[in-house]
Formats: C-alpha cells, sequence, structure tokens
C-alpha cells in the first residue's frame, strides 16, 4: 500500500466511508484496522511466497475479494487482473495462488472478530446473548451437503461474533465455539446433544435449547427417566398455558447437571401445521407415526439453566424467539451475497471461495455499522427504522466497487491486446458458427 493514500486517510476529521474516497481500494485499511498487517500475515501462512505478478498482500486480498463477492470466472478474473494491471496471470495460475489463501483467510476472519469484542448491558452485569445455527452449501450439480457454514450471532450488536465453515462431517454442536463468561447461548433442536450441552454447562455458560419429547435422556432426581411425552399428556388434559418442569437431570459425559424443562402450547393453527409436517416427514419415510409424537408437535420444549428466579417461563420463551435473528442473517447472506452458489469443485478452491464471502460478510458488517451510527438519534422517536437488509446491500456495492476499481470501456481498449488469450476460445476443429456466418455474408457481399 502506498503510505501517502493511507497517511491523506488518517487526517483528523476525515472518514473514509463519508469523505468521498471509498473509491480508492488501498482505504480499506483505514476502515478495517484489523487488516493493517496483511503481508506479515500472508508470509506466515504461506498465501504469498513468491511475488512474480501479485506484488503484495493487499493485491492478493483483492484477488479473493473480486473471486467471491463479484462471482467471476478464473478466466475473467484473469481478464479483469490485467485491465487493472495487478499482474499478467492466466487462469490455471489464480487457481494455484487462490487455493493456498485458505490458512491466511482463517487469520484474517479471527483478527476481525477478535477486534470487535462486543457485549450486552443487561440487568444482571455483563451479559452475552449468542444464538448458534448452522446452513449447509453444495457444490455445483451436489444434492447434498458438501459444506456447513456455523455462525454465532452476538444479539446485542446484531452482528457475526463467530464462524466456522466445515466440510458435511461437521455437526451442529454447541461445543464449536467456546464458552464466555455471562452468556447465554439460544439454540434450536438440532443442538440438543448430550456433548455439546455438557460442554457449555460444565463452563457454567447458560443455555436456552429447544428440544424434541425424544431427543434428550432426561432424569428424575432419583435417576428414574423422565416421561417427557406423560408429562405433555397431562399439560394438555388441564387445557393450561406455559408450564414448567422445575427440575430434571441431564447425564453428560461432563457430569449430570440440574436443568429446567419449559412446555409452552402453540396456538391450534400452528399446532395443527405442525402435525402435518409430522405426518408428512412419515409418510416420506414409510413408517407410521408415534401418537406421542403428534402430542409433542403441539409444544415449544425448551430446556434451560437460567435461574428461575430471574427468569419467569414466559421471558424464557420470549428469549427463545430471539432466535429468528440468526436465521435473518443467514437468509441475507445468501441473498446478498449469494453464499449459496458455490462455484467450485475443487475442495480447496471452494474453501477459499467460501472464506472470502465470509471475509466479505464481515467487512460488510463494519461497513454497515458506521453509516447505521451517523442515523440521528430521533429517527426511531418518529416510527422509522433503519432496514439493515437496505444497508447492507448498498454498502456491498461500495465494496464491490472497492474491489473492481474503475473499469471502464476505454481501459479495457487500452489493455486488449494483453487480454486477447483470455478472450479467446482454445484450438477447435470446427470453426465457430459466426465466423461461418460472417464468412459467408462477406463472400456474398463481394460477389
Amino acid at each position: 500500500m502506498q503510505s501517502s493514500t493511507i497517511s491523506q486517510a488518517c487526517q483528523p476529521g476525515s472518514d473514509p466511508l463519508a469523505s468521498g474516497n471509498l473509491q480508492k481500494w488501498e482505504q480499506l485499511s483505514q476502515i478495517i484496522p484489523a487488516l493493517t498487517a496483511l503481508d506479515v500475515t500472508a508470509r506466515l501462512t504461506g498465501a504469498l511466497l513468491r511475488r512474480r505478478e501479485v506484488k503484495c498482500a493487499a493485491d492478493l486480498l483483492r484477488l479473493v475479494l473480486a473471486y467471491a463477492c463479484c462471482d467471476w470466472s478464473l478466466r475473467l478474473l484473469a481478464v479483469w487482473c490485467g485491465v487493472q494491471g495487478l499482474g499478467r496471470l492466466s487462469a490455471p495460475a489464480l487457481r494455484k495462488r487462490l487455493k493456498r489463501c485458505n490458512r491466511w483467510l482463517g487469520v484474517l476472519i479471527v483478527a476481525l472478530l477478535k477486534a470487535r469484542r462486543l457485549r450486552l448491558p443487561t440487568r444482571s452485569g455483563e451479559l452475552r446473548l449468542r444464538i448458534q445455527d448452522a446452513t449447509t452449501i453444495s457444490r455445483p450439480g451436489s444434492r447434498g451437503t458438501d459444506w456447513r457454514l456455523h455462525i454465532s450471532l452476538n444479539v446485542g450488536e446484531g452482528r457475526i461474533d463467530g464462524v466456522e465453515l466445515t466440510d458435511a462431517h461437521g455437526g451442529e454442536t454447541l461445543a464449536r465455539f467456546p464458552v464466555q463468561p455471562g452468556e447465554i447461548r439460544l439454540a434450536d433442536s438440532g443442538y440438543a446433544h448430550p456433548h455439546g450441552l455438557g460442554t457449555v454447562l460444565c463452563e457454567e455458560g447458560r443455555i436456552v435449547v429447544r428440544i424434541n419429547w425424544q431427543s434428550l435422556h432426561l432424569e428424575h432426581e432419583t435417576g428414574q427417566r423422565f416421561d417427557v411425552a406423560a408429562w405433555l399428556a397431562e399439560i394438555e388434559k388441564t387445557a393450561q398455558g406455559t408450564q414448567e418442569r422445575m427440575v430434571v437431570w441431564l447425564p453428560t459425559t461432563q457430569g449430570r447437571f440440574k436443568l429446567r424443562l419449559i412446555a409452552c402450547p402453540l396456538p391450534p393453527d400452528k399446532a395443527e401445521e405442525a402435525r402435518r409436517r409430522a405426518r408428512r416427514a412419515s409418510r416420506k419415510k414409510k413408517h407410521n407415526i408415534d401418537p406421542r409424537t403428534l402430542l409433542a408437535a403441539g409444544f415449544v420444549l425448551l430446556l434451560t439453566n437460567l435461574p428461575a428466579s430471574d427468569w419467569t417461563p414466559a421471558e424464557v420463551v420470549g428469549l427463545y424467539r430471539l432466535r429468528w435473528q440468526v436465521e435473518i442473517l443467514i437468509k441475507r447472506l445468501k441473498s446478498l451475497l449469494t453464499l449459496d452458489h458455490l462455484r467450485a469443485q475443487d475442495p480447496e478452491l471452494a474453501q477459499t471461495y467460501l472464506l472470502g464471502k465470509l471475509c466479505a460478510a464481515l467487512l460488510l458488517e463494519e461497513m454497515s455499522g458506521r453509516l447505521i451510527s451517523c442515523v440521528p438519534d430521533d429517527w426511531e422517536l418518529q416510527g422509522r427504522f433503519v432496514s439493515h437488509w437496505g444497508v447492507t446491500a448498498l454498502c456491498q456495492e461500495a465494496l464491490k466497487s472497492l474491489v473492481r476499481g474503475s473499469l471502464t470501456l476505454e481501459r479495457i481498449i487500452e489493455a486488449m491486446p494483453r487480454l486477447l488469450r483470455h478472450l479467446s476460445d482454445g484450438p477447435r476443429k470446427r470453426l465457430p458458427q459466426w465466423v461461418v456466418a460472417q464468412r459467408l455474408l462477406n463472400a456474398m457481399s463481394t460477389c
């Protein structure tokens, strides 16, 4: 990076997002301070060892983001490199460069996350409310799960505070992210496994996890199994609202833990819809549905260790409703960043592509946060709320503009002699149809 450009961006009172200098790629390090040591980390991770065409780590990161954010093919990426003067690189050369960036991108993502240090102050002092979820990604032509993206969302700031990318064998577990002091972890029924729950509980973390009636082996204090279905049948018979079993015990490999079990009945229409889904799933698997499954489909079952003196059953249910925020986040990533449109078949190249998407997502959150901070304090008093979707979409265009740089027809024409090898097809035995038609029309016009 040019030191003169960075020093200008560091002048007192200047803001790269507000000053109109956002078009310069070099100023991204001023927006995101965690990206200032690119060359050091690129060398240590082996991403940038030979500087033949790619001269610095900033240019390499720009290549990765162009591949991930702009969704260009390697061939078009080579054309863009020629126009921008980033090097005369062929598509195979770019492939080799990008495949070596996996570890480096992981280091950058960790640096971005560490720089945040998010906290959510509440009535009990310092509380960290985290929602954990995962989404699946498939390679082109695949109908199964090839990659799984695990996300931890900090509710207080509405920002990602933990990500991990695994293959299809990396299952959903609460043990994936370390427990922070004073945090509450929200998760759906996919995380109701004894080992993951035990990992959080033995670290004195708080949980609110949805469970199925048969997914966990819950016990009475005496060690007898607690019959969840029978308990739900009693609740349905008395037609009461949200009910709580104050003490159930969960045996895990880390120990035996005392928890609260809360059952919240669904509205009649939602309960009937849930039972229809259960019947449909049973027919698909070609077996008779268990009546207890139909009974439990009309309830939301929550397992928690939040103190009963501080959190009533209704408050725990209200807290779990916040879990939908991570679903909105994943939908935003897939819609705006096309996270689920994996381009590469090669596992290493696919990993670079997905990590580049995640790096871009974190950059967008930083840029969006700075834009939202410019909203007047009295704006919400007028009943108007800023759309995070709209702000993210706007920042995405700004980031893509940063990455692409100036791409005009004049610059493309000037670089055309260097681009012909990328814009031309390989040797062919048969002429393209448009060439045959052009020659035929030329021959007819000369007659």
